[in-house]
């Protein structure tokens, strides 16, 4: 007997995917999972700021990912638009309430340089803190962050293929074991 898998929305939140390196190749390693289905902020703009849509989405769903590359110490435009206008007004609702939020983030430096005395001068986990607190705020489950670290470095092509591999058993795995569990009783 197969166990029934969960489903798992990727919210995709690259400014230019066909020119990206990294990015690209991780939705290519998990888009065609039956299980996923991958939503592109920047492919459609007005349909994806929707909130109705979204909430039919999100509903059907067990996890829901955010994968996008850090820019300026956070996550593209598209990214913070969506989660002001639809992910705040679902927030402690049933639609994301007990459900896994699961960070996919690419960083162009390598890991050395996200730490208290590296080159950023923060970790990696105080930048992603905001999204951290959003799920914890909106009662969903926070998972640890994937991250792939120094995807401009001179070994860029291994890199991204051990993430990709990374991203993919990430998503089997919280889509085999998830269970939607009420994490608060607002």
């Amino acid at each position: 007997m197969t166990k029934e898998r969960g489903r798992v929305t990727v919210i995709l939140a690259h400014p230019n995917l066909p020119e990206s390196k990294a990015n690209k190749e991780l939705m290519e390693s998990v888009k065609n999972l039956e299980f996923v289905t991958v939503y592109n902020l920047y492919e459609e703009q007005i349909q994806m700021m929707d909130l109705e849509t979204w909430t039919d989405i999100l509903f059907d769903s067990e996890v829901l990912v955010f994968q996008f590359p850090i820019y300026w110490m956070s996550a593209p435009y598209m990214l913070k638009k969506w989660m002001d206008e639809i992910f705040y007004s679902l927030s402690r609702t049933p639609v994301v309430l007990g459900k896994c939020l699961q960070i996919v983030v690419t960083t162009g430096s390598d890991c050395n340089a996200y730490r208290s005395g590296g080159k950023y001068k923060f970790t990696i986990d105080e930048i992603l803190r905001p999204y951290q607190a959003s799920a914890l705020h909106a009662g969903m489950n926070w998972e640890t962050p994937v991250v792939i670290f120094g995807t401009e470095a001179e070994e860029t092509g291994r890199i991204i293929s051990e993430g990709s591999i990374q991203y993919k058993k990430k998503l089997e795995e919280l889509a085999l074991n998830n269970k939607t569990v009420k994490a608060f009783d607002w």
